[in-house]
Formats: C-alpha cells, sequence, structure tokens
C-alpha cells in the first residue's frame, strides 16, 4: 500500500481532479440550461416541447468535458477512468493493481463530491434550485427497476466500445467515441435513468442534495455492465489481453498499469490477474444487492400516475403562515364570510420532522368557506421573515386562491370599504374575444400579511355549476389555488405525471386587462388548470413575459410570511412517497411523519416541494410511514 501510495499518489489526485471538473461542468451547464432565471434555459426549453434539444446541448456539453479530460496530460497520465466501475473492470481484466484500484475509487468519490461543493461555492443558491438540484441522478417514472436495465446497458454498451476501439489501430479515437455515446446517452436515455453509469458521480450530487433515491442502482448497474462487457470482449478477442487501463495511451507519458505498450521498467510488472477474487467479490456484491433493493422493489407501485395507487384524489386545505392570528382570522372571517372550523396548539418533534423546523411551537386555525377550507398558521416560536414588499404577482413565490362571488362589483365595493391593500386598481373583466377567459370578472387584493388573493365571477357558461346557483352570501367558496412556473412542462410532469392530477383546462391571456389584473406591465399568461377527483383546483401560472419574475428563495422554510402549502391527499400515501422519492422531489420531512394527535385532522403526512419551490403537504392515515 505505502509503496503504491509513495509512487503513484500523482495519479491519485488526477482521477480526484478530473471527476471533480466533471461534476463542476455538469452543475454549470445544468444550471445554463434549466435554472428558470438562466437567459439560456427557458428559450431553449420553448424550441422542443419533450426537452429534446436541451438534453442534447447537455449531452454536447458533458461529452465536451469528457473528451478534453481524456485527452488532456492529466487525462493521458491517470488513464482518465474518473468512475470507479471503469477502474474496477481494469481491475478485473488484471490491467490495474490492487491498491491503484483502492486508491483510485477513493479518489474519484472525495473528487467528484469535492466538485459539486466548488460548484455550490462558485454558483450559489441556483445549484440547490429543485431545477437544478446538484445535478443529482434518479430514475424516471418508470421506476428504479427500468433505471436499473438502462444503465446496465449503457454501461455494457460503452466498456465493450472502449476496450474494442482501445485495443484496435484506431486506439487514439477511444476518448471521441466515449464522448460520441455519452452525448447520445443523454439525449436520449437520461429520462429513463438520468444517465449515471459512474457510482462516484450520483453520490457526488446526492449528498448535498440529500437525495437517496434508488441508490443501489447507480452503484449496481454500471458495475453489472461493465464487467459483462470485460467478459464479452475477452470471448470476441479468443482470450486476448487488454493491451492497457488507460482510455488513451500516449507514447513517452508514464504508465502506471500492466501496459502492453510499455517496454522496459516504466511497466508495472507487480500486478497478479485478480480472475478468482473478482468472482468472489462479484457474488458478495450480488448478495448485497439482494439485500438492499429487494425492499425498494417490493415497495415500487406496480401502476402509473393514472392508477389509483399513483392518484391524488383530493385536493384539501390551502395552508399560509400568519404573523398574527387574532387579526388574520378577524379579516377573513370578517370580510370573506370564512368560518372558523378549529383552533389548536402544536409542538413537539413529529411536527418538526413534518415541517423541517426545529423547536417550533405553532397555533393552526382552521377556516370554511363552502366546501372548501384554508389552513392559518401562526409561528409562536421560532417566528419567520416577513414577506419582500416588493413582491410582484411574477414572482415565482406567487401563490393565492381565488374566491368565487356571485357579484363582484358588490364584493370589491364591500372590500374597497375596509380599505384593503388593491393589486389591481380595480375589477377587471376579461375580453370576450379570448373564448375560454372572456367574461370572466376578477380583482386581485391582500391579506394583512400580503398574502395576494382574487376574487372572481363566472359568466354563465364557465366554471362550476355550483358557482351559478342562488345564495344569500356574497362569497361562495374557492376555485382553485393559483402558483407561477417558470416553465409548464416541467410542473406537469410533477402535477400530472407524478401526482396523477388531470388536465382541467388551457388558455392564454393577454392585453390590458391582464396586465391591470395582474399589476405586470405586458403580462402575457400561459395558464393551466389541474384538478383532482374532488377540492379546489391547482392554477399553474407562466408568465411567458414578462420573464422578469424572480425564483422562490432557496432557504424559504415554513415560518416565512411568504409560505403557502397545497394539502394533496393520494389514494395510495406509501405509493406516493416511493413515486416523488424516485422523481426526485425534494422532500422538507424525512418522510412520511405519524403525528401523535389529531390536531391537524391528519395521522401522517409530509411536506415536499415542486419544481419551482411551491410546498405541498401530502396527508395519509395513520400507520403510512
Amino acid at each position: 500500500m505505502r509503496r503504491a501510495l509513495r509512487g503513484h499518489w500523482p495519479e491519485y489526485l488526477m482521477e480526484a481532479a478530473h471527476l471533480g471538473l466533471f461534476m463542476i461542468s455538469a452543475c454549470v451547464f445544468l444550471t445554463l440550461l434549466y435554472h428558470p432565471v438562466s437567459p439560456v434555459g427557458p428559450v431553449v426549453g420553448r424550441g422542443l416541447g419533450d426537452e429534446t434539444l436541451r438534453r442534447l446541448l447537455m449531452g454536447i456539453a458533458m461529452a465536451s468535458t469528457a473528451v478534453a479530460i481524456i485527452y488532456s496530460p492529466w487525462g493521458r497520465r491517470s488513464g482518465a477512468h474518473f468512475n470507479p466501475a471503469v477502474t474496477l473492470t481494469f481491475w478485473r481484466l488484471g490491467k490495474v493493481a490492487g491498491w491503484d484500484a483502492a486508491f483510485y475509487i477513493a479518489a474519484q468519490f472525495l473528487g467528484g463530491t469535492a466538485g459539486v461543493v466548488v460548484a455550490r461555492a462558485w454558483l450559489g443558491a441556483p445549484v440547490a434550485h429543485p431545477a437544478v438540484h446538484y445535478a443529482v441522478t434518479v430514475p424516471g417514472s418508470a421506476g428504479p427497476l427500468v433505471a436499473l436495465g438502462a444503465e446496465i446497458l449503457i454501461s455494457f454498451v460503452l466498456m465493450l466500445v472502449v476496450l474494442t476501439v482501445s485495443n484496435s489501430r484506431a486506439a487514439i479515437l477511444t476518448g471521441l467515441c466515449s464522448g460520441l455515446l455519452v452525448a447520445t446517452y443523454i439525449t436520449l436515455e437520461a429520462p429513463l435513468s438520468g444517465m449515471s453509469m459512474n457510482p462516484a458521480r450520483t453520490l457526488a450530487s446526492a449528498i448535498p442534495a440529500r437525495t437517496w433515491t434508488a441508490l443501489w442502482v447507480y452503484f449496481t448497474g454500471p458495475l453489472i455492465g461493465m464487467l459483462v462487457a470485460a467478459d464479452v470482449y475477452l470471448l470476441l478477442a479468443r482470450g486476448r489481453e487488454a493491451v492497457c487501463a488507460k482510455l488513451y495511451h500516449h507514447p513517452g507519458t508514464r504508465c502506471i498499469f500492466r501496459c502492453g505498450y510499455a517496454e522496459g521498467p516504466t511497466a508495472s510488472t507487480a500486478v497478479v490477474r485478480p480472475r478468482a477474487a473478482a468472482a468472489v467479490v462479484g457474488g458478495l456484491w450480488l448478495l448485497v444487492l439482494l439485500a438492499v433493493a429487494t425492499p425498494a422493489v417490493v415497495a415500487q407501485p406496480a401502476g402509473g400516475p393514472n392508477t389509483e395507487a399513483g392518484r391524488v384524489r383530493e385536493v384539501g386545505a390551502i395552508g399560509l403562515t400568519v404573523s398574527d392570528m387574532e387579526r388574520s382570522v378577524a379579516f377573513y372571517q370578517d370580510l370573506l364570510g370564512f368560518e372558523k372550523t378549529s383552533d389548536v396548539q402544536v409542538a413537539g418533534p413529529a411536527y418538526e420532522r413534518l415541517t423541517g423546523l426545529a423547536g417550533l411551537r405553532a397555533r393552526v386555525v382552521s377556516m370554511q368557506l363552502g366546501a372548501e377550507r384554508i389552513e392559518l398558521t401562526e409561528f409562536l416560536a421560532p417566528r419567520g421573515r416577513a414577506a419582500p414588499a416588493d413582491s410582484r404577482s411574477n414572482d415565482v413565490w406567487f401563490q393565492h386562491v381565488a374566491i368565487i362571488t356571485n357579484d363582484l362589483e358588490q364584493g370589491y365595493l364591500w372590500l374597497r370599504r375596509h380599505n384593503v391593500r388593491q393589486v389591481s386598481p380595480g375589477p377587471q373583466h376579461l375580453p370576450d374575444w379570448n373564448p375560454k377567459a372572456g367574461g370572466i370578472k376578477a380583482f386581485y387584493f391582500r391579506d394583512p400579511d400580503g398574502h395576494p388573493l382574487e376574487i372572481l365571477e363566472f359568466p354563465p357558461d364557465k366554471g362550476e355549476a355550483r358557482w351559478h346557483l342562488p345564495s344569500g352570501h356574497i362569497f361562495l367558496g374557492i376555485d382553485h389555488t393559483a402558483i407561477v412556473v417558470a416553465d409548464t412542462e416541467s410542473s406537469l410532469r410533477f402535477y400530472r405525471d407524478v401526482l396523477g392530477l388531470r388536465v382541467a383546462g388551457e388558455s392564454e391571456n393577454w392585453g390590458p386587462e391582464q396586465e391591470r389584473l395582474n399589476n405586470v406591465v405586458g403580462a402575457r399568461l400561459r395558464i393551466t388548470t389541474l384538478r383532482a377527483t374532488s377540492g379546489p383546483g391547482v392554477e399553474l401560472l407562466e408568465y411567458l413575459t414578462p420573464r422578469t419574475g424572480r425564483s422562490a428563495p432557496p432557504d424559504s422554510a415554513v415560518n416565512d410570511l411568504v409560505h403557502w402549502h397545497t394539502t394533496v391527499v393520494p389514494a395510495d400515501t406509501a405509493a406516493t412517497v416511493t413515486r416523488l422519492r424516485v422523481a426526485g422531489t425534494p422532500f422538507v420531512s424525512p418522510g412520511a411523519v405519524m403525528l401523535p394527535d389529531r390536531g391537524l385532522g391528519l395521522g401522517a403526512g409530509f411536506l415536499v416541494r415542486d419544481p419551482d419551490g411551491h410546498a405541498l403537504r401530502v396527508t395519509g392515515p395513520a400507520g403510512v410511514r
């Protein structure tokens, strides 16, 4: 060990640097292509709706990074493995000594993690944004078993190509062939597994992101695929050895491996071909795989989001954080007609895990209007931050509830009489030239803490039938909660494809009435409404123009006054936990949290964030973890 470390430590450091640089590049280009405020991402994202163009550009960027590393002076010297599966495959072929393999692998894991840490320090909060999320690799919507098969296949093809080309007269092209495969895989295969092929690359992102979803896939699939490729290569080569463990062997560059190119003392002759040892290690690894993977496979829901197990059946209470409960209750009760249905205080470890907030004590008041509920929470400790005074309707943290009225003019006069803070200068009548929104009357205003609210009146040909029934009340109930999103397609993949909400309506709104309603000059919105079987809808608001809205702060917490959460009730909470983890959803809670009482009307629940940072509380019956 000491001899290897003394003689070969420069190569070990080079391997660490290689994966570190690769991870920095991944974070930079993901931020550039996917972050909602990037000048490139939104333009590219509208080029192809299925994001193929964006993945192609990402693939070209990462392939170029890999090729540059392979042919760089350091890459020529260390062999440019920067992947434990590659190193173990060459060890399996007898080209790498045992201690060299061990130090290479350790360097790769450390270097990759350091690269993500450096990227976070350099680029700042955008790397942590849900759209980038430290470049994590997680299985796609098809689940971990499909991801495992995909990782095995792409790793097998990559290693077989590397061994075939590097041991031919075209050996100098090995790096270019590898880069071409990387670009192809990111473009076409990434939706299945995230395209890793590298345990150290996946763990490097998982650690700062705290995302451990199906980690076993990425520790197992690449290794299986590459080891099988090694045996297939030997079979096709009729037992002829691989020449070297480098992807590109450059004449005159030191080689620490058992190298067929070397002549003389520069070649390492201490390597013993470890075929028997590899079989033992492989058998033990498969036993570990069986122990680790079985629970994850059993927990995988059988169906997709459109099966009963994968579907959100109800959208429940809409929650918001307030600073003065008595003032907020009076506002919603006296001005808008909500009725208080419960008033409790909560504290303790379970609620701390649920909210991700240590040492909390909170007062929670539920209020109902018609069939819908809101949930006001005042954090007695610790207190959160006030909402930005310059919050605008196109900021991505924007969320409101749309309260239906049967007479918007009277509702507006009532609110104005009580001096509410207006967002709109007055009621707006959306023009009839827009068939999907024409005739709707609306008005934006704010509650005492600055939370935006909307009152809405539907014309006879729009809205649910219940909104047109005779009533002695001006304010009838909540039709939907609206959230600003940076990219509708990304949000649909979350709300429709993962949670199973159905698209109930779409429109594109613009014009002076829309600008005055939102108080955003030049507002042009793509609006998509989603619904569950029951409860209010979830309306996605994407500002096509202007794209000047600010992203949600990455460190926002539930006690901040910009916090809203939408409660969703799935048919199968355990299946939903798995689906969310497989999709790489950021969890605020560590998982489904059992609550010691039913003070909130919940047996268990957990908080997650959507691609733009909006919070959702997923609830389920007691006993679900």
